[in-house]
């Protein structure tokens, strides 16, 4: 058993291990310039390697390689990794960098003292203390991260990295209890130096593989929300909308309600102010809407000048009421142009799945209409369709939907004292 976990031959596998994770860093990081954290993490392992390395050599190299350079390197390496970590989050701050290189003065302060130095029971203490301040602040931050960005490798991270907190601290306690030569030169063999170094092996690769399979869970997220967002509101797309939707209508019936909202004259706008004050117009009433949407509600623009937002637990009365605030909202803005104060307004048609169905073409064929009769009777209000009204179907608009009525909730349309009102 002593022959198979052989110290020499293990460190040559960690160090063998540990090269192909930096080359395999480097080279990804080459396709994807913009992630420094691929960087960091590939220089690191490289010096994680030089430092194996070294250590193994104790006895063929002086020891000053050996034992000061080579656990610079080590703790060079851990405090990149970091680094690493802080730039993937986005947290980086001033002083990074120096307390990246921090570990590794630190250790040649310790290095001066020749007294304590001399023990290397003190020594490996002092390297475990190192590394596991360092991946302690790693696991801190990605914790916190979570929240904000659930990727499923955050979390097997802060797993791995909480087992070689383990593994580090009972390396020191170990130490503590059973300590070995304080004058020993050579690397100690048995089972607890072998067993550290296998740890510390699978550490290398797992961390080296969740730490890609951070980037590339990243990137796929980053891809799925631009192919579900509206690129110049931020709001939710038509394809996010349905897909949120369809769901709903399907395991819930009965409830919901969907409102669709047009921006009035928008034409206007844009020929007059030209389309970045026409693009302006859209991204605020976005701001307005995605701000007064209730929670669990979904925003989105599915058209030109046209959003609709969905309410899963409300009726036509409730949705009509928050598409009524929405308008009041819309209508007190000012959008600042050459020309003056501009004032832009927005007519809503509410529909309800109690009243429309729950099939999705016929709720938004509710909603839809109920747009148009908003849009016909002067704009700037909100229509609720109603099942139980007879109304004539305008020409050219949804067919077969159910007729609808204002509800009471339109606002009357008229020129504002300053500026233009739209």
């Amino acid at each position: 058993m002593s022959a198979f976990l052989d110290v020499p031959s293990l460190l040559i596998a960690a160090a063998v291990t540990g090269a192909c994770v930096s080359a395999s860093h480097l080279l990804i990081w080459r396709a994807v310039r913009n992630e420094v954290c691929v960087l960091l993490w590939g220089i690191a392992y490289g010096l994680a390697t030089l430092s194996m390395v070294m250590v193994g050599l104790r006895g063929h190299i002086s020891a000053f390689l050996s034992i000061i350079v080579g656990n610079v390197f080590l703790l060079l390496a851990v405090g990149l990794v970091w680094l690493g970590y802080r730039h993937f989050i986005g947290k980086t701050g001033r002083h990074d960098l120096l307390l990246a290189l921090l570990g590794g003065f630190c250790w040649l302060v310790f290095a001066s003292d020749r007294q304590l130095f001399a023990d290397i029971n003190l020594r490996v203490q002092v390297v475990s203390a190192g590394q596991f301040i360092y991946l302690l602040a790693v696991g801190i931050d990605l914790v916190e991260h979570w929240r904000k960005e659930p990727l499923p490798a955050l979390l097997l991270t802060v797993g791995v990295i909480v087992v070689q907190q383990v593994l580090l601290v009972a390396r020191i306690v170990y130490l503590l209890v059973s300590p070995v030569d304080p004058t020993t030169i050579t690397i100690p063999d048995g089972m607890p130096i072998a067993l550290t170094l296998i740890g510390s092996t699978g550490f290398i690769v797992f961390f080296g593989l969740l730490q890609l399979a951070l980037v590339g869970q990243r990137s796929e997220r980053r891809f799925r929300i631009a192919a579900e967002t509206d690129g110049l509101t931020g709001l939710a797309n038509r394809r996010r909308l349905l897909d949120d939707i369809l769901p709903r209508l399907a395991t819930s019936p009965g409830r919901g309600a969907l409102v669709l909202f047009d921006l009035d004259h928008f034409k206007h706008i844009n020929d007059t102010h030209g389309h970045l004050m026409g693009d302006r117009a859209l991204v605020e009433f976005a701001g307005i809407l995605a701000k007064a949407a209730p929670q669990r509600a979904v925003a989105a623009r599915i058209g030109g000048e046209e959003f609709a937002l969905f309410l899963p637990d409300a009726d036509a009365e409730t949705a009509a009421a928050v598409a009524e605030r929405i308008r009041q909202l819309t209508q007190a803005f000012h959008l600042a142009t050459a020309r003056g104060d501009l004032r832009i307004t927005v007519s809503g048609g509410v529909a309800g799945v109690a009243e429309a169905g729950s099939d999705y073409e016929a709720l938004h064929g509710a909603a839809d209409t109920a747009l148009y009769k908003a849009k016909s009777d002067g704009r700037d209000r909100v229509a609720v369709h109603r099942q139980s009204v007879q109304a004539s179907q305008p020409a050219g608009r949804a067919t077969a939907a159910p007729p609808l009525s204002e509800g009471g909730l339109s606002g009357d349309w008229m020129l504002a004292g300053e500026g233009e009102h739209l």
